[in-house]
């Protein structure tokens, strides 16, 4: 979540002023990620990360895996009015959107937190700052607390099914 000054709280990259690259091979976003995993298969995964360009002063995104950085897109420094020049922290939020009076769509792999790995999404190799339950729908969608694995890090594990109403 992006919110400059004197501007809309910005959910997404959709957002005004969130610029894409159209660099090759850049996912866009909104769409299908890959590579997938497999249900209770072999667990994939994309590496997204957010840095400062040291010379525009923007925030870029990227798709950073494979020892191949990909430029996404990024927020130019004019949306915060000089609001991150010291930030220490990025902040990372999800969530399933859908129009009122239908159903939802999954979210992650549509299935829930609890049954873990190589079932539940996760997001992993991160600093544990907090991860908060804001869920609106716990009925639908659950999130757990960070776990720590030799493989995947700090990581937690999060989902639900499609078909919640709203």
């Amino acid at each position: 979540m992006i919110k400059g000054q004197n501007q809309q709280v910005c959910f997404s990259t959709n957002c005004k002023g969130f610029v894409l690259s159209h660099e090759h091979g850049a996912p866009v976003p909104g769409g299908k990620v890959e590579p997938l995993s497999t249900f209770d298969g072999e667990d994939r995964f994309v590496t997204l990360s957010i840095k400062k360009d040291e010379k525009t002063q923007d925030w870029s995104l990227y798709r950073d895996d494979d020892n191949k950085p990909i430029l996404i897109g990024w927020w130019p420094k004019t949306l915060f009015n000089n609001t991150f020049d010291s930030a220490t922290r990025v902040m990372w939020e999800g969530g399933v959107l859908y129009p009122k009076n239908e159903t939802s769509p999954p979210m992650g792999s549509s299935h829930t937190a609890c049954e873990g790995e190589h079932k539940a999404a996760y997001i992993s190799h991160m600093e544990p700052y907090k991860v908060e339950g804001l869920l609106g729908r716990n009925d639908c969608f659950t999130i757990d607390d960070f776990k720590y694995s030799h493989e995947h890090r700090n990581h937690f594990y999060y989902g639900g099914p499609a078909g919640c109403r709203n």
